[in-house]
């Protein structure tokens, strides 16, 4: 018998028992349509953070003391730190602030709306990608100056104003058990971003000021941190070197590994790590279905075997070989497994789909994942299918004719 005769017996063997076939497959089809829609969430989610991360997050790096080295205050970041880096490496940056921003409250009628304080010099509109509505940005005489100006976001000026026209406005932050007046020069949209649906920013009210009026008013003169901003086609990673070993050596600590310079891309590379790994570890988990699947798909061949024996006996005896019986049978175990792969593809991308509408992260079915869930599918049917197979090859003809 050839492979075309085993598939049209195996068809006929299958449609011939359609509801005890369905059941068969359900294994099958449970654990193919799990894998699929765990995999498409998560690259998916994979996918969304990439395309977020360069929208927001190209070229962007923080560097902070390493608390696990012993730091001492004269470790600390100064502001002719920030000159010299600024000074140096001018060229090669758009942007070097101290992390000083903060959080403040205003008095509203009825309660106290909390304020974030984002500190930025003249360049950060186009770094944060901020859409100007009203007025103007901060400008290179407001960093020199440490003016009290300040720019608003559109949220920030309806719960306060009640309008989004407030340029000329003044506005009084309680920081520090300090009031802070500033005039407000601006009115931005915080940028749309795929990341508010899994908690992201957008809805806090913010103000961005000058970094220089952030550092007067609370009269810093140290501080553990600073936010740099690499220009576009820079080495980052050989800048990166460069600015650690500049400040090493104005604070006499070369070799001392008291600085990290922690890249947005170093950052982005250890969350996809761990979202592959907990894709994989729940993909892993849902394919244990597919193990119990594939006993149910062995169990029923066990059935058919013996629902087939007088068939095989009669087979055996007008001349047909082992290795015929054997690919018949095998056959049909991978015809069932593979119909169940195909249904559930389609379930998995209908349900990755469907979860995607409320969790608001695209689905990324690749033809990768679909190949190895097909593959994967006709390799369950080999396995379990091999042993049942097997024997209805070895039945004697003159035994398997005698049986009732």
């Amino acid at each position: 018998m050839n492979i075309v005769e085993s598939v049209k017996v195996a068809l006929s063997a299958i449609l011939g028992n359609k509801m005890r076939s369905l059941l068969t497959m359900l294994g099958i089809i449970i654990g193919i349509s799990s894998v699929i829609t765990v995999v498409a969430i998560g690259e998916g989610s994979q996918k969304m953070i990439d395309k977020e991360f360069e929208q927001f997050g190209a070229g962007k790096a923080y560097m902070y003391t390493n608390w696990s080295e012993e730091v001492m205050d004269s470790d600390m970041f100064t502001k002719g730190d920030l000159e010299a880096v600024q000074s140096q490496f001018g060229d090669e940056l758009k942007a070097v602030m101290p992390g000083v921003g903060g959080n403040g409250n205003i008095n509203l009628r009825k309660k106290k709306l909390d304020v974030n304080l984002l500190v930025a010099n003249e360049k950060y509109k186009d770094i944060a990608k901020l859409e100007l509505l009203d007025g103007r940005f901060l400008i290179k005489d407001d960093i020199t100056s440490g003016r009290n100006v300040g720019v608003i976001n559109k949220k920030a000026a309806m719960d306060i104003f009640g309008r989004s026209n407030v340029v000329g406005e003044t506005l009084d932050i309680n920081l520090e058990n300090k009031m802070l007046s500033l005039t407000l020069v601006g009115v931005y949209e915080d940028p749309k971003s795929n990341l508010s649906a899994l908690g992201g920013g957008g809805d806090r009210a913010s103000v961005y000021i000058p970094y220089t009026t952030m550092m007067n008013f609370s009269s810093i003169e140290t501080f553990s941190g600073m936010e740099i901003v690499f220009e576009d086609g820079v080495d980052i990673q050989g800048t990166k070197d460069k600015i650690i070993t500049l400040v090493e050596r104005r604070h006499e600590s070369v070799g001392e590994n008291k600085y990290v310079l922690a890249t947005a891309e170093e950052e982005l590379g250890s969350i996809n790590k761990i979202t592959g790994i907990i894709t994989m570890v729940i993909g892993a988990i849902a394919a244990i279905s597919l193990l119990v699947g594939g006993i149910g798909v062995m169990n029923i061949m066990f059935v058919s075997v013996t629902e087939r024996t007088r068939e095989i006996g009669i087979r055996k005896a007008i001349g047909a070989k082992r290795k015929d019986i054997l690919l018949q049978f095998l056959v049909e175990s991978v015809i069932v497994s593979g119909i169940g792969g195909i249904i559930g593809t389609i379930l998995g991308i209908g349900f990755s789909s469907l979860i995607s509408v409320f969790i608001k992260i695209p689905p990324s079915v690749s033809l990768s994942t679909i190949a190895v869930a097909w593959l994967f599918s006709a390799g369950v049917g080999i396995f379990f299918g091999i042993y049942p197979a097997n024997k209805a090859s070895k039945l004697d003809p003159i035994e398997a004719l005698r049986y009732e």
